[in-house]
């Protein structure tokens, strides 16, 4: 990623308040057959397995794998592929009631652009006019995009999107692989470490807000609401961060992770709430088809309700799940 950008303008996390986060996964997406995990295998598929067959492999496992270790190599070829951006028009309503929410910041781990698409569809055509980065780096990034955002003109102002794995059309930014997951959570903990508890987080709470350089701090000091994102147990990187996020020393949010109940899934619910994750299904259990529909729509008003009742009443602690 080597076009010019502009530095961010106006990342500040409020001075009084936990920024409002939306970690938004490609559940949504999937209700009318979007791009799935297993189809994006199958098309980087260079050995005789099949996906069926490297299921019990860890996601990133999965794709080396079938990759033949040439994930880099095999995501360039598809960039074409994965660029293009049709978003039904479910979708695109449910996007734009989350979008109209008092969200500071937007987090996706999805490389496509349902998103941007949604609000802008001709945004693929032009799609540097909304690339910005922070002050932390001199451009934008060109593998780690932990500073570098899309800034999507709402009503209620500029809100910044991450592409926290990276986006499809820069494809050496994809995270793909234990190798790059590996170098990214380097990366986590060097900017955590480093930079964020000495010099910056002990000034927050303060009268003047706090520079946001990085979408981490969003999601250490926020109240993170996940819709859509299953945290399969592989994304080793957002793990770490859920439990660097508990032990955050300054005031830090929690984590709301709307997701159906499922049997098979008792164990990681457990571990979630062992990292002080709500986990909410709405009354939802092991849904199948246009239950998964009916369980985002439900989700989306949820929402509604636990943002409009926070800000209602300032500074505000959402409720349990």
């Amino acid at each position: 990623m080597t076009e010019p950008t502009v530095h961010s303008r106006g990342l500040t996390i409020p001075a009084h308040r936990r920024p409002r986060v939306l970690l938004l996964g490609n559940g949504m997406n999937r209700v009318y057959g979007g791009a799935s995990w297993a189809g994006l295998l199958e098309k980087i598929n260079r050995t005789p397995y099949t996906t069926e067959q490297v299921k019990a492999l860890p996601f990133p496992l999965q794709a080396v794998l079938l990759s033949r270790d040439h994930v880099d190599v095999s995501l360039q070829d598809l960039q074409q592929e994965l660029t293009q951006c049709q978003v039904h028009p479910w979708l695109a309503e449910q996007l734009h009631r989350l979008l109209a929410l008092p969200f500071d910041c937007i987090l996706t781990p999805n490389f496509t652009y349902e998103i941007q698409c949604a609000l802008f569809p001709d945004f693929l055509d032009h799609p540097q006019r909304f690339l910005r980065h922070t002050p932390a780096v001199p451009r934008a990034e060109q593998h780690f995009m932990l500073h570098t955002y899309y800034a999507l003109p709402l009503e209620r102002g500029e809100v910044p999107l991450f592409h926290v794995h990276g986006e499809a059309r820069c494809p050496d930014t994809v995270i793909l692989g234990h190798y790059y997951y590996g170098n990214l959570l380097f990366c986590c903990d060097e900017y955590l470490t480093h930079r964020a508890p000495e010099l910056r987080y002990p000034l927050w709470p303060g009268s003047d807000g706090l520079e946001a350089l990085s979408w981490l701090d969003y999601f250490i000091l926020g109240d993170v609401y996940s819709l859509g994102f299953g945290f399969d147990t592989s994304e080793m990187d957002l793990w770490w961060l859920l439990c660097r996020k508990k032990r955050e020393r300054a005031p830090h949010g929690g984590l709301w992770l709307y997701e159906p109940a499922r049997r098979s899934a008792e164990t990681k619910q457990a571990l979630l709430e062992a990292y002080q994750t709500h986990c909410i299904s709405l009354g939802f259990q092991d849904p199948r088809g246009e239950d998964y529909k009916a369980f985002y729509e439900a989700a989306v008003k949820d929402l509604t309700r636990r943002l409009k009742d926070e800000a209602g009443q300032e500074p505000a602690v959402p409720g349990g799940a």
